[in-house]
């Protein structure tokens, strides 16, 4: 007997992974980006970009921005901008992004501070809000692949062997952790449960004095 069920799958995305993929989309991306036809005359240009975990107000990582400058007026060799950022996690696209975010200058001059906290922040707001979108469909797709292939030889659990397949997924929890972020998955599967052992599945004999 076929009957639809529903399942837990707990995933985990370390920041290693996540920052490994905003640096191959934001690194070497220059700020605005030149519209095509134009000539180019940037602010600044990303050198680096790094990620760790924060538990500052609403915002659940920290993201680091190393820039460039290239206009006169903000002259400087680099700089190091610290955004507090939340995310968030789209079900229809299965991509991980940017809810909101605010970045910061921590530098010894206090106008250069707010100089490039309103070009971060007004200009390469939406930029920056576009590139940070990172696509989690191949990483749930291979923890299902695992799933599936698990469900299809027979998954043996105490005293039952279910037969199927993860039909449907939804993520249901996104929290930061130390180490990374931790997913929750709600996963819809039609299975077919054989029960091999019902002793296994009772309760077990209250003590008799």
């Amino acid at each position: 007997m076929e009957s639809p069920i529903q399942l837990n799958l707990p995933i985990s995305v370390s920041y290693a992974a996540l920052e490994a993929v905003l640096q191959e989309q934001l690194v070497g991306e220059y700020i605005p980006k030149p519209e095509a036809g134009t000539v180019a005359n940037p602010y600044a240009r990303i050198l680096n970009v790094g990620i760790a975990g924060s538990g500052k107000g609403g915002y659940n990582v920290l993201l680091r921005v190393q820039l460039r400058i290239l206009r006169t007026v903000l002259k400087r060799d680099q700089v190091d901008l610290y955004g507090s950022v939340a995310l968030a996690y789209d079900n229809v696209s299965q991509q991980l992004y940017v809810q909101k975010f605010s970045m910061e200058s921590n530098t010894s001059s206090g106008f250069y501070n707010t100089a490039l906290e309103v070009l971060v922040n007004k200009v390469a707001y939406s930029q920056i809000i576009e590139k940070t979108r990172i696509n989690l469909k191949t990483i749930i797709a291979a923890e299902l692949q695992k799933v599936n292939s698990q469900l299809e030889q027979g998954l043996q659990l105490k005293g039952l062997e279910l037969k199927g397949a993860v039909e449907a997924v939804a993520v249901q929890d996104l929290v930061p952790k130390a180490d990374g972020l931790s997913l929750r998955l709600l996963a819809q599967a039609n299975l077919q449960i054989s029960v091999h052992d019902l002793t296994s599945l009772l309760p077990p004999k209250a003590d008799q004095g």
